[in-house]
């Protein structure tokens, strides 16, 4: 079974005035000046506890062959520069459809990135990876907890994974949770189904974190 992963990951403040450019994205994530793919992704995230090192770690165990083809982050800031996003967007595109056909999609993106073309940037990078691989590859996505979770995400994916944990302790399992999915999906043992509702409510970030009440509970 062929697997192949990648996405992009940027927390977006909006109210932010600084810009988040190609060369913020280069310089944080730490994988040469085009984000390499492949066995950089795998020498830089195998054994970490992050969505990626799950997929390497989860894929290593299950026997599966798991093609990494671009993972870029910078840190929180404004609005993502359009031409930074069709730039890594362009460079996973090309990547993916060098190495196709695979069996199955990991996206491990964020949920809450905007750029300056894209409220729903997220939902924009799925949207352009459905159109390369059709309707019918199965499309897992991995997202933060804080993800603001769109229609367009949750039509296009077919599973849609965010972390447990606040603070974020469960990212290596997350990804490995995507992949045992995947694979399930694959064989044809699962077919999941997908419903999107927004519910008319505002949380309180401080009061989600799962160390302390009434979060702690609703974990168990």
């Amino acid at each position: 079974m062929r697997i192949a992963s990648g996405g992009i990951q940027h927390e977006t403040n909006t109210f932010s005035t600084t810009p988040t450019t190609l060369a913020d994205f280069i310089r944080d994530s730490q994988l040469g000046p085009q984000l390499e793919g492949g066995n950089a992704i795998i020498r830089r995230y195998a054994g970490t506890g992050s969505i990626h090192g799950g997929y390497i770690d989860a894929a290593q165990a299950a026997g599966l062959e798991l093609i990494p083809l671009l993972t870029a982050m910078a840190c929180p800031a404004g609005v993502v520069v359009q031409q930074a996003f069709d730039t890594i967007l362009g460079w996973f595109l090309e990547r993916l459809e060098n190495v196709l056909p695979v069996d199955g999609m990991l996206l491990d993106l964020h949920g809450a990135m905007v750029t300056e073309d894209y409220q729903d940037a997220e939902g924009a990078f799925i949207d352009a990876v459905r159109k390369l691989v059709g309707r019918d590859m199965p499309i897992v996505v991995t997202l933060d907890l804080h993800a603001n979770i769109t229609e367009q995400m949750a039509r296009l994916a077919d599973v849609i994974i965010g972390f447990d944990t606040y603070p974020h302790i469960d990212m290596n399992e997350r990804g490995c949770e995507a992949v045992e999915l995947l694979a399930r999906i694959v064989r044809g043992q699962v077919s999941p189904i997908q419903a999107y509702r927004k519910l008319p409510l505002i949380t309180m970030p401080p009061m989600q974190c799962t160390l302390r009440e009434p979060m702690q509970s609703l974990m168990l």
